[in-house]
């Protein structure tokens, strides 16, 4: 009897901790939305309330039509493609090679590798202008796609490597013996045994690449080549008057990284699940 007390004890808690993390992490976003459906006026009378106010759609009309935020959104939805593909290309194949094979030098090559986090990108951003530029790349998003890829696959390396050492061995061994080769053991074994940590490496670094200031402000010098970021960036210095309208920018930024996360952390549930029953 007790123990089923304490245990309905302990689901209450964890439940009250989880509703109290939840509405914290919610709220701004609602509070966002709110202001961005409400004049300037009646956000200034009262920003927490909504009783009596005839809420309008107008701030994301003018986002959509004058600000042409859609195309916007197109230059960001370019960089993080690209880095999160070229990502995962790389760092799948480099990730299983230190996870599962046997070679000279494995862990020092993997320990200079993971020492690359630690070299800040505002410390080698002046000559990979300068290279860049000698390319021909700056204002163009592929100098920011091979910065970020430069920046984030150590990282990438370092988590999927963690994941990829929890493959059971025999299971490679099985499809090597089945006739598999080198990229057929990571299409059939590595990629689908190894789901949640690439899962979490797309969620990840879409959001941060999406999200990211630095690079794309001193690379992307066009406002039609800028991302969305900075772009909001420079609209909430020059609209610093009308509130309403940043919050109704910020929410419409803040809905692709929200569909990522909601889209794909279901198959890090489904990875977990294949990793334990196989």
């Amino acid at each position: 009897m007790l123990a089923k007390v304490n245990q309905k004890l302990s689901g209450a808690l964890v439940f009250l901790v989880l509703l109290v993390l939840s509405i914290t992490n919610l709220y701004p976003f609602f509070y966002m939305f709110l202001n961005s459906v409400k004049s300037r006026t009646d956000y200034f009378v009262n920003p927490f309330s909504v009783r009596g106010l005839e809420l309008t759609w107008d701030n994301y009309r003018t986002m959509i039509s004058q600000f042409k935020i859609l195309n916007l959104f197109g230059n960001s939805f370019f960089i993080s493609f690209f880095t999160i593909l070229l990502l995962l290309c790389l760092g799948i194949v480099a990730s299983y090679a230190f996870a599962k094979l046997r070679f000279k030098g494995k862990e020092v090559i993997y320990l200079l590798i993971i020492s690359t986090m630690f070299i800040p990108v505002q410390a080698t951003i002046i000559p990979l202008y300068v290279f860049f530029s000698r390319l021909d790349l700056v204002n163009t998003g592929w100098s920011v796609i091979f910065i970020y890829v430069g920046m984030f696959i150590p990282e990438v390396i370092l988590l999927m490597t963690s994941g990829f050492r929890g493959i059971p061995d025999e299971l490679i061994e099985a499809a090597k013996l089945d006739g598999a080769g080198y990229f057929d053991v990571i299409r059939y074994v590595i990629i689908p045994m190894g789901r949640p940590s690439i899962i979490l490496c797309i969620i990840f670094y879409f959001i941060v690449t999406w999200n990211d200031l630095f690079a794309p402000m001193i690379l992307l010098q066009s406002m039609d080549k800028r991302t969305v970021m900075v772009a909001l960036a420079a609209l909430l210095s020059r609209y610093s008057g009308d509130p309403t309208f940043q919050f109704a920018g910020l929410v419409l930024a803040s809905i692709p990284a929200i569909l990522v996360y909601v889209f794909f952390q279901r198959y890090i549930v489904k990875g977990i699940s294949l990793g334990a029953t196989k």
